[in-house]
């Protein structure tokens, strides 16, 4: 009984393997693939035939896959410079105590390049009560800050040293904002120019009570009181700017100050 036992058991156990060998391995189960492959979800399969209502495959467009390859565009330059409600409320707060005389408009933006515009710009038209910009400026916010600031405590006291102690009433503004390349870096594709942001102003000259007006240029070596003054203004204005610019620093900047908040890692400043 024991031996016949046994023959029944041996028997088993070698169909039980031949019918695992004939049989395919089993695939793993979804749920084990995906998370080997570092997704929680697998994609459906593309039906063979379209849904109701929809266009037959080789009608379809192909965006969704693209955006699903390479991502969505990212969001233009300008809105990347959007100030939060609280950073706005915070620069306004700033002109009004400067008495910055502005008007708000609504945001800038540009059909031939999506990267050029201004989120919140204003257009000023005084950056102080007495001291106009000749024609006005569209700018940032943060821009007719800092240029509050050096107007205020550094351009009109360097200006009271002048002969006669002029007072500044005005500035000649070149360049403000204006959707265009960078200028004067010789390279073949520049980058976007710090104006086309709102980020930047030139100034050309200024403007004086009972004084002829003052027109920035080369004055290296000069050795009169004209050429200090236009060295100590474009050397404090690196303490509210990011960028400094001026006669020396290359031809395109030989008749202008070119003053800008372009964000740079560290707070790495460019003074020339």
């Amino acid at each position: 009984m024991i031996g016949r036992a046994l023959a029944i058991a041996a028997a088993c156990l070698w169909a039980g393997l031949a019918g695992a060998q004939e049989r395919p391995p089993h695939p793993p189960e979804p749920a084990q693939q995906d998370e080997a492959e570092g997704s929680s979800a697998r994609p459906p399969d593309k039906p063979d035939a379209p849904q109701d209502g929809a266009a037959p495959p080789e009608e379809q467009a192909d965006a969704p896959d693209d955006a699903e390859v390479h991502g969505p565009p990212p969001p233009p330059r300008w809105y990347t410079l959007r100030e939060t409600d609280q950073e706005y409320a915070a620069c306004r707060l700033a002109l009004a105590v400067l008495g910055t005389v502005y008007r708000e408009e609504p945001p800038l933006t540009d059909p031939d390049d999506r990267d050029c515009g201004i989120a919140r710009p204003i257009r000023v038209t005084r950056i102080l009560p007495d001291l106009s910009v000749q024609g006005g400026a569209v700018m940032r916010c943060d821009t007719a800050r800092a240029l509050g600031f050096w107007v205020r405590d550094f351009l009109r006291p360097a200006a009271a040293t002048l002969p006669g102690a002029p007072r500044v009433t005005g500035l000649q503004p070149g360049s403000t904002y204006d959707c265009r390349a960078r200028v004067g870096t010789g390279k073949a594709r520049p980058r976007l120019s710090e104006h086309a942001l709102g980020n930047a102003i030139d100034i050309m000259g200024f403007t004086f009570q009972d004084a002829d007006p003052l027109r920035v240029a080369p004055r290296r070596d000069s050795g009169d009181r004209t050429e200090a003054f236009q060295r100590a203004i474009r050397g404090a204005a690196c303490l509210f700017f990011t960028t400094v610019l001026g006669p020396g620093a290359n031809a395109a900047h030989a008749n202008h100050l070119h003053l800008d908040l372009a964000d740079r890692r560290g707070g790495w400043r460019l003074c020339q």
